[in-house]
């Protein structure tokens, strides 16, 4: 099944990204207990993160990515890519 990268960026303030944090914490969590989501964390300067996901189709992905809290809000943007794992 296809995998792929969300590469989540602020776009506001921290404190207006923070207002979000705990419900994409949840939605985060609802998503390891669809099992799609494989790892996920934060830039060690605050500033984004980044998950994986293991969907179905670019079209899913995209789908999960834009309901993310963050991303629905605008206080963060997303870049989607698709990716081969070797190892």
């Amino acid at each position: 099944m296809p995998e792929y990268i969300v590469i989540s960026i602020a776009k506001a303030k921290p404190e207006e990204v923070a207002k979000h944090r705990k419900s994409h914490a949840e939605y985060i969590e609802s998503l390891k207990k669809q099992d799609i989501l494989g790892i996920a964390g934060k830039f060690s300067d605050g500033r984004g993160g980044v998950y994986f996901l293991t969907l179905e189709s670019g079209e899913d992905a995209l789908r999960i990515a834009s309901a993310d809290p963050y991303h629905s809000s605008g206080v963060r943007e997303f870049t989607l890519k698709e990716w081969e794992r070797k190892y």
